[in-house]
């Protein structure tokens, strides 16, 4: 893994059991302490505090709710909030506005996070566990050995699910689990190499990231994958066309959870973020509009076509594999499945 430039404590977890666990694990690199995570870098210029903070770690103490309930989506769907924020640098990534700061934290008060997912283990028929929509769900995981203690408790309870979203390769803890839950996901947003080269700044390479989720399901897992965002751009149906074959050639089919598909959706925010950090981002630079959700995207029947698209790409090598739009909107949804 790539080592942290340094790693900011909080004073008040300084002493904390997991705080000097991780830090163990970093022997060489500084330390610096401080009063609150949330005011790193906030004497810095955005694009400057974006670029550089990334390369830091913060450790942290999570104040308030641990888990968010995802309201537009059906009751029993939770982000977990035991990270935040991520060392990768992709161009379309919201969390560049989402936080004030820009340092990837760990939040060493993990206990609170293990307990709470109990809580609705117990309370939930079937609840569902989203790690990644804040972080990358693995790419401290050799620091932070997450992925153990949930499968302890996913391995006692069987009614609920869990979903590690990832870029990174850093699975050597997945797969050294014995007996690991059969209720445990990783899945991997994969995208072409001249899409990863371009602006998935910082992330394994789509060989790399298509390689561990191989090794994962030659460990026993189901795996998912992620599509998304699906680039628009002079010569993507071949790149992305050969990158299906790629995945049903080195996945086996029948341990894929699911194929999800999406486009790039920004919010306003997002879009200023991101004229500030990279002015000739083919993010920005391509035909996107206010959509009716509000977020710019490619125009509906753009977004058709490329669902139909992938979705024939899929199919003529698979017929089972469950495919899902990723956030889309309900026209559009209806298009593809009827249309």
């Amino acid at each position: 893994m790539q080592k942290p430039d340094k790693i900011y404590i909080e004073e008040r977890v300084r002493d904390h059991p997991f705080t000097r666990e991780i830090v163990s694990k970093l022997p060489s690199v500084p330390v610096l302490l401080i009063e609150d995570y949330k005011k790193i870098g906030e004497e810095k210029p955005f694009p400057l505090r974006a670029t550089e903070d990334k390369n830091s770690l913060a450790l942290a103490e999570k104040k308030g709710e641990v888990l968010k309930s995802i309201g537009r989506m059906e009751d029993g769907q939770f982000y977990l909030f035991h990270e935040m924020d991520c060392k990768y640098d992709c161009e379309y990534c919201y969390l560049q506005y989402y936080f004030q700061t820009k340092v990837p934290v760990i939040f060493v008060n993990r206990e609170e996070v293990l307990i709470r997912i109990e809580e609705i283990l117990k309370t939930h028929k079937n609840p569902y566990f989203h790690v990644g929509e804040v972080c990358d769900a693995l790419a401290f995981d050799d620091l932070t050995d997450f992925s153990i203690s949930v499968s302890k408790l996913f391995s006692k309870y069987l009614n609920g699910v869990i979903e590690f979203r990832t870029k990174s390769t850093n699975i050597d803890n997945l797969v050294g689990i014995d007996n690991h839950p059969k209720n445990m996901i990783p899945s991997w947003t994969l995208s072409p190499d001249s899409v990863v080269k371009s602006i998935e700044h910082k992330t394994p390479s789509f060989k790399e990231r298509l390689g561990a989720a191989r090794k994962c399901q030659e460990a026993g897992y189901t795996v998912g994958v992620r599509l998304d965002p699906v680039m628009i751009y002079d010569g993507w149906e071949e790149d992305y066309k050969v990158m299906i074959e790629d995945i049903l050639s080195i996945l086996d089919p029948r341990e894929i959870d699911y194929i999800s598909l999406g486009t790039i959706k920004l919010h306003k925010l997002l879009v200023e973020a991101i004229s500030k950090r990279f002015a000739n981002s083919p993010t920005i630079l391509g035909e996107i509009f206010p959509s009716i959700d509000g977020k710019y995207r490619y125009l509906k029947f753009q977004r058709v076509d490329v669902y139909r698209k992938i979705i024939s790409w899929v199919r003529r090598l698979d017929k089972k594999i469950r495919i899902e739009l990723s956030v889309e909107t309900d026209d559009v949804n209806e298009l593809v499945v009827n249309g």
